[in-house]
């Protein structure tokens, strides 16, 4: 029988590759002695194999092996043995782990990432529970150099970790209350397992092999990788063997084994980011699958630093430091197994971050001859860089600044369309990744206007500007526009139609400018103000304006310019 009945958690053995069983060999002897219970309804999985060398006796093997050396007859009894100063050479001898001598062998905690109840180099015996966090993860050593991986939002109980040094035995029980742990256990001799996990729905027993654990309400999952497994849940088992996985249920139901999904294709991920902000671009998935990346600063995955479980195929993971990291990948099924591992490395290089680019706006239409690049002020930049370039990839540099103490710069650049961007010195070498490319387009500035034509109650302007421009006009006293006489505009057109503005009745010195409006919307800048010089009226000894017998102003000759 492979596995002995417990109160509530069930146990399971894995002998060579049978599930259904362990022969235990007793030596052929004529004088036999009938079996006793209990000692001779010791499990396979319990015992310690001897075979009987030149010179051993039972009495020899108590003392040898036993706690108490003086219940060497439950070895004779238990093997059948008849004549314990005669063991034919070559006999196999069952030795119960359970009174071979023992010690307990501390579990070494190697290391302890994010929110866990231990440390490096804690030493946990028999009765400790460990706790990991949702972003906490531990790694664990047995004396055997077996690792345990307890992952993130996980709680387990070492419930016996003991050292057989006669028989040369580990033996050593978990278990997963919840959560998920990753095991690579150290293969053991020919012999049945010592290595077990014990969930409330089964247990998983090995003798050497890489697996994963998952208890969630109601279910436990298993996922061997490596070697094979046996489960079992109440009086079903099954062997799960390499590139496998099962599931077991709280009403009993364990499934058959079935293929794992296979790793999703990474090579199309990137390996350089350069925002805080990692994003990870994954293949689809089948509906009802799902994704669980892990980062660690280690290949072995003992130093887990970020984890994301989700069904998108854009995995942002926030929080990493500037470095090297190895990143891996697994897909799970509709029923939550999960397959083998995609595994990548990606280099993170997003500090000091570029500074905010605060003018011109991205997408900007600006219609002036210079051009002021403005951005916020980074608090460690020692100096910035400014590129500005024709076109996406900044191959065609018509700026390239490369030490700038201030944010921002002044650049006269001719009409066209632009790319630019900045990026931030820290003192010494260290660089920062450049900002992301904003757009510019750069225009002509409006044309001079020509004199207007004058008549007694308007003055007619004629503006210069492409096609689907709309305009609008001021007429002042003021050079700073201040007191605004008059405003007019005129549609927009294919061809610009002229814009009529009324006539100031006292005429004297006038300052008029324009602006054009493109189709999209943009406005763009007043023109350069100009001035126009008008009759005056003649003024009478009161200052007003002397009318002729039709009532219009009897104007003076325009002063001359200062």
């Amino acid at each position: 029988m492979l596995f002995a009945s417990r109160p509530v958690w069930a146990s399971v053995g894995l002998c060579a590759a049978s599930l259904t069983a362990c022969a235990h060999t007793a030596a052929a002897n004529p004088q036999r002695s009938p079996p006793r219970p209990p000692e001779t309804a010791a499990a396979p999985w319990s015992c310690h194999t001897h075979v009987a060398q030149p010179g051993d006796t039972l009495i020899g093997l108590g003392q040898r092996y036993l706690v108490q050396p003086l219940d060497w007859p439950v070895l004779a009894r238990l093997n059948h043995v008849g004549n314990p100063r005669r063991i034919p050479i070559g006999t196999r001898l069952c030795v119960p782990l359970e009174r071979v001598r023992a010690s307990p062998s501390p579990v070494q905690v190697l290391e302890a990432v994010g929110d866990t109840s231990a440390h490096p180099g804690d030493r946990l015996l028999p009765g400790h529970r460990v706790r990991t966090g949702s972003q906490g993860y531990i790694t664990l050593q047995l004396a055997d150099g077996s690792v345990l991986k307890v992952q993130s939002a996980t709680e387990a109980v070492l419930q016996s970790s003991q050292n057989h040094e006669p028989a040369g035995v580990l033996r050593t029980l978990w278990q997963l209350l919840r959560g998920r742990i990753e095991s690579v256990v150290t293969p053991q001799p020919s012999t049945p397992p010592r290595f077990q996990i014990q969930t409330p729905q089964a247990t998983l027993a090995v003798r050497g092999t890489e697996f994963r654990v998952t208890t969630i309400p109601g279910q436990t999952l298993a996922e061997t990788l490596s070697g094979a497994v046996a489960v079992r849940q109440g009086t079903r088992q099954a062997l799960v063997s390499a590139g496998l996985g099962t599931v077991a249920t709280a009403d009993g139901a364990l499934a058959a084994p079935r293929a794992l999904p296979a790793p999703p294709d990474i090579g199309q991920v990137p390996t350089l980011f350069e925002r805080p902000l990692v994003r990870l671009p994954l293949p689809p998935l089948a509906e009802g699958h799902r994704y669980r990346v892990q980062v660690a600063d280690d290949a072995d995955f003992r130093r887990v630093r970020a984890e994301v479980d989700s069904a998108e195929p854009l995995v942002r993971i926030a929080g990493l430091a500037d470095g090297d990291h190895h990143w891996r990948v697994r897909t799970s099924d509709a029923s939550g197994l999960s397959g083998s591992d995609a595994a990548g490395q990606f280099r993170l290089k997003a500090r000091p971050e570029p500074p905010i680019p605060t003018a011109p706006l991205s997408g900007a239409k600006q219609r002036t001859p210079t051009i002021d690049f403005a951005w916020a002020e980074h608090p460690q930049a020692s100096h910035y860089l400014l590129q500005v370039g024709r076109g996406a990839g900044f191959h065609d540099l018509v700026v390239d600044q490369a030490r700038l103490t201030q944010p921002g710069h002044s650049v006269a650049l001719p009409p066209g369309d632009y790319v630019w961007r900045v990026r931030t010195a820290l003192a010494g070498p260290d660089l920062g990744p450049w900002g992301e490319a904003q757009r510019l387009a750069v225009r002509a500035p409006p044309a001079a206007l020509p004199p207007p034509t004058v008549s007694d109650t308007t003055l007619l302007f004629q503006p210069q500007g492409e096609p689907g421009q709309r305009f609008e006009f001021q007429l002042a006293r003021d050079a700073g526009f201040h007191t605004v006489l008059a405003e007019a505009g005129a549609p927009a057109a294919e061809v610009p139609a002229p814009v009529a503005v009324p006539r100031p009745e006292e005429g004297g010195r006038l300052y008029v400018r324009y602006r054009a409006i493109d189709p999209d919307g943009y406005i763009g800048p007043h023109s350069s103000a100009q001035i126009i010089e008008l009759p005056a009226c003649l003024r009478s000894g009161s200052g007003a304006c002397v009318r002729s017998s039709q009532g219009q102003p009897v104007q003076t000759l325009p002063p001359s310019r200062p």
